[in-house]
């Protein structure tokens, strides 16, 4: 299994490095030491004051250009009048034969390369021992993201669009896949005061790391039952050996947070019964009207729930989420 899953992996990142340039609007700045970049699509039609911002994170091994037109969301920002920003994970390239190279991108969701030993181990024996990123030097066999600081990288990149974009900054939204997912929780938790909802997708962070918001945030979290790159019962993973918080756990952290006094009870919208979604939500919050939400594919696997047939069904679910919330805005921040 697990080195079928290897093949599939070199497979995903040789294709990302292969798709052509998008048409998003490049930005780039110095962080860290390196330059970083980021992509804004604006919705088509007249100009507008005070839009939505949704800000997109793809998963490990991704770039922006893959994403993009992976999940078709430029079109749904443009269906649904939000801004959309996606910023690139830091990437190096790995060379595995003189004829051969691909480019690794990942995210640094300070939890992947950070083991908590009374939580147990982040991998197994046998696990699959990814690339390890030059700057974080020597890596033991369960580090495999990025060392650089991403968590300030995404804070300037949202001063960034509220100071040069028509952004509505007490409607910030965050959705993130995968290693993005993880990376979604990580800003939930550190930078809770920038977003007005979140949610992270077919992504938990690792043992011991499961965390709260500081700030209000309403989350959305959807996962596959039959996922087996981040299970969602926080058993190991038989496609590559590592281990994950479960939903579970994190959903009642998060409810925690939220002082949350009701749930988790069954949760349906029309968005999730379309998608063919098993959902639970926490409610009753300190703020009214704020959930916590959980939802399942029982058939779905390592990707997007509803999103990647075509139908763009995953995306109208959290978008449906988002735009119930809004927060008051990094104005409000002492």
């Amino acid at each position: 299994m697990i080195r079928a899953f290897t093949a599939r992996w070199l497979a995903l990142v040789l294709l990302a490095a292969t798709l052509p340039a998008s048409a998003q609007q490049r930005h780039v700045l110095q962080h860290d030491g390196i330059e970083r970049e980021y992509f804004v699509h604006v919705p088509d039609g007249p100009a507008k004051e005070n839009l939505p911002l949704v800000v997109a994170l793809h998963g490990y091994g991704n770039t922006v250009e893959r994403f993009v037109s992976g999940y078709a969301l430029n079109g749904h920002a443009d269906d649904n009048g939000y801004i959309i920003v996606y910023p690139q994970g830091s990437r190096f390239e790995v060379a595995p034969a003189p004829d051969q190279s691909f480019t690794v991108t990942s995210w640094n969701d300070l939890a992947a390369n950070i083991p908590v030993p009374e939580a147990g181990p982040h991998c197994t024996a046998e696990s699959f021992r990814y690339p390890c990123p030059p700057e974080c030097g020597e890596c033991s066999a369960c580090m495999w993201t990025s060392c650089y600081d991403d968590l300030g990288f995404i804070e300037r990149v949202l001063d960034e669009m509220i100071a040069g974009y028509p952004v509505d900054p007490q409607r910030v939204y965050l959705v993130g896949v995968s290693n993005g997912g993880m990376m979604t929780l990580r800003l939930g938790c550190n930078l809770s005061g920038r977003f007005a909802a979140i949610a992270p997708i077919i992504g938990q962070l690792a043992p011991g790391h499961v965390c709260g918001p500081g700030a209000d945030v309403p989350m959305l979290h959807l996962a596959g039952a039959r996922d087996e790159v981040v299970r969602f019962d926080g058993k190991p993973g038989t496609a590559d050996g590592f281990i994950y918080t479960s939903v579970a756990q994190t959903m009642a952290t998060w409810a925690g947070a939220l002082e949350c006094d009701a749930g988790p009870d069954d949760w349906a919208t029309a968005e999730s019964a379309a998608a063919g979604l098993n959902c639970s939500a926490y409610a009753e919050c300190r703020v009214p009207g704020h959930e916590v939400v959980s939802c399942i594919d029982p058939e779905g696997g390592h990707e997007w729930p509803g999103q990647t047939d075509g139908s763009g069904r995953g995306m109208d679910l959290v978008w449906s989420f988002f735009d119930r919330y809004r927060s008051a805005g990094p104005d409000s921040l002492e």
